[in-house]
C-alpha cells in the first residue's frame, strides 16, 4: 500500500504572501497548489506535538473492488423503512468497528497504521480563492461549521464551539476516486478530472465515512464527558470564522458524531444513498468510547410527499431518527424533522420569510443539502447554493416559503446523475459535496492560470463561491 511521507513542508516551494483583513499569511498561489500535498503545510513542532503525524492514501483500487455488505442482510433484498433502519445502522457500524474504533479512540495508533481507507486529491493545501482551509497536519481534519453555546444550552455548553471532522472513503469508492482523478500523477503539474461517462458515480456498496469532533470538554458541555480525544492543529476561531493572523495552535477535540454514508439502491431505489449518523451518549454502555457511539438515525429520501410545512402532522417515511438518542442530538434536526447530524447546520438562525424575521427555521436536511453537489466544467460557475434561499444572498437571508413550489426543489428525490440545477452542462456528482469542493479548489487553480476561463462571468465569481462555503458553517 501506498503512503505518501510526511514533510514538514508542501512540495511545492513557490508561495505568495496574500494580506488578508490586514495580516499577513504564508498561502499558497492557486496556480502552484499540489493537488497531492498532504496538509496545509503548517507543522506543529515537536514541543508542541510528538506523536506520528496523518499519512495521505492515495493508492486508489484501479479496478471495481467486491464488497460482502453485510448491511444488505437487514433488508431482505427490499427498501429501507422505519422498521428496519435501526438494525441497518448497527449492522453499518459493526461493518466497519475494526478499522473505525481505531481511528475513532487511539488516533496516534491510526495514524502509524496501514488500512484501506482513502482520502480526497486536491484537499490538501489552503487556497485563498476557493476559501479552502486545507487539511491540518496531525490528524488530516477540515474546519467545520461554528455554533454558540446558545445552540446546546439546554444540555448545558459554556462555550462556542467549532467542529472538525475527517472523512474517508471505503476501496469500493476509492474506484470512484481513481475513475474522476485517473489523469493525475505525483510530481506532475497537471491534475484534471475526467467527468465524462458517469465517472463521478460511486459504485454499489461505496462507504464514506466522516467523524468530527467539536472543540468543548465534558468540562464545557457535559455531554461530552468521556468522549474520545484528538489533538489538531488549527488556529483558533471566533463566532466569524477562523481568526485572521493568529498561528495555529495545537488543539484537543472531542468526537461527537460519527457518519456513515452507502451506496446501497437496493436500500434507497430513488437517491441511491443512505446517510446514517451515530453520536455520542455518553450513558450508553460498552469498553470505549466507540461503543458509546449510537445510531442517532437514517435517511434515504426527501420525503417529497410530504410537504411539512403546509402539513406538519404527516409523518415522515424516508427518516429514522432513534427515539432513544441523546437530547442534544435532536436539537438541530432538519426541515420537518428530516435527518441532519449535530453541528451540522440545517436550522438558520434570523432569516427573513416573506418579509417577517424568523428567528429559527428549520431548512435543510442530509440529503437535501448533500443533493446540490454539481460542477460545471465549462464555466465552474456556482450552480445550486445548500439551502432554499433567493439569490443572491442578503443580509439577512432571504429564505423561499417553507413548503411552496420553489422551496420543495430541495426536497425531491433524484438518482446522483441528475443535478438539481438546470443550467447546460451541469453534472451532477452523486450527492458528494466533498468532491464539489475538491473540483472547485482544481478550478481555482485552472482560473488563477487561465484568467481567460471566466471570461462572461460575473465579477464576485469567487466571491460569490466562498460566501457560500463561509455560510454552510455558521
Amino acid at each position: 500500500m501506498l503512503f505518501i511521507n510526511n514533510k514538514p513542508l508542501s512540495i511545492v516551494t513557490t508561495s505568495l504572501l496574500l494580506l488578508i483583513s490586514g495580516a499577513a499569511q504564508a498561502l499558497q498561489s492557486a496556480a502552484t497548489i499540489d493537488p497531492y500535498a498532504i496538509n496545509d503545510g503548517q507543522i506543529p513542532s515537536k514541543t508542541e506535538y510528538n506523536g506520528p503525524l496523518w499519512r495521505f492514501n492515495h493508492d486508489y483500487s484501479q479496478t471495481a473492488a467486491q464488497s460482502d455488505r453485510p448491511w444488505t442482510k437487514v433488508l431482505n433484498g427490499k427498501p429501507l423503512n422505519k422498521d428496519n433502519a435501526q438494525a441497518y445502522i448497527e449492522a453499518l457500524k459493526q461493518a466497519v468497528a475494526k478499522d473505525m474504533r481505531i481511528m475513532v479512540t487511539k488516533p496516534k495508533e491510526w495514524n502509524s497504521a496501514d488500512h484501506n481507507w482513502y482520502s480526497m486529491l486536491w484537499a490538501g493545501e489552503a487556497i485563498e480563492k476557493s476559501g479552502w482551509e486545507g487539511r491540518e497536519a496531525v490528524y488530516g481534519t477540515y474546519t467545520g461549521q461554528i455554533l454558540p453555546a446558545a445552540t446546546y444550552a439546554k444540555s448545558g455548553l459554556k462555550v462556542d464551539i467549532r467542529n472538525h471532522a475527517t472523512i474517508y472513503y471505503n476501496d469500493v469508492a476509492a474506484n470512484t476516486l481513481q475513475r474522476v482523478w485517473q489523469k493525475c500523477h505525483q510530481g506532475q503539474k497537471d491534475c484534471t478530472p475526467t467527468l465524462t461517462n458517469n465517472a463521478a458515480q460511486f459504485d454499489e456498496g461505496s462507504l464514506v465515512v466522516k467523524s468530527a469532533g467539536v472543540t468543548a470538554s465534558g468540562e464545557q458541555w457535559p455531554v461530552m464527558q468521556g468522549a474520545a480525544t484528538w489533538q489538531i492543529y488549527r488556529p483558533p476561531f471566533d463566532l466569524h470564522g477562523t481568526i485572521p493572523g493568529k498561528p495555529p495552535v495545537v488543539t484537543n477535540i472531542y468526537v461527537g458524531i460519527f457518519d456513515i454514508i452507502v451506496k446501497d439502491s437496493v436500500a434507497a431505489p430513488e437517491t441511491g444513498w443512505v446517510f446514517t449518523t451515530l453520536v455520542y451518549d455518553k450513558d450508553a454502555p460498552g469498553n470505549d468510547a466507540w461503543d458509546r457511539m449510537v445510531p442517532f438515525g437514517a435517511m434515504w429520501g426527501n420525503d417529497p410527499d410530504v410537504n411539512s410545512a403546509q402539513h406538519p402532522e404527516q409523518a415522515l417515511q424516508q427518516t429514522y431518527v432513534n427515539p432513544a438518542a441523546p437530547a442534544y442530538s435532536k436539537v438541530t434536526l432538519g426541515y420537518g424533522g428530516r435527518l441532519s447530524g449535530p453541528f451540522d447546520i440545517a436550522v438558520k438562525t434570523n432569516v427573513s420569510v416573506d418579509g417577517k424575521i424568523v428567528p429559527k427555521l428549520a431548512s435543510s436536511s442530509c440529503l437535501s443539502c448533500h443533493g446540490t453537489s454539481s460542477f460545471h466544467p465549462g464555466s465552474y460557475q456556482a450552480l445550486t447554493f445548500f439551502y432554499p434561499v433567493k439569490m443572491p444572498l442578503t443580509t439577512p437571508w432571504t429564505m423561499y416559503t417553507p413548503g411552496s413550489v420553489e422551496w420543495n426543489e430541495w426536497f425531491q428525490n433524484q438518482p446522483g446523475t441528475v443535478p438539481q440545477s438546470k443550467e447546460p452542462g451541469a453534472i451532477a456528482l452523486d450527492y458528494s459535496t466533498f468532491m464539489e469542493g475538491a473540483l472547485m479548489n482544481y478550478a481555482a487553480v485552472e482560473t488563477d492560470k487561465n484568467p481567460h476561463l471566466l471570461q462572461g462571468a460575473k465579477e464576485d465569481f469567487w466571491e460569490t463561491w466562498r460566501n457560500w462555503q463561509k455560510a454552510r458553517k455558521h
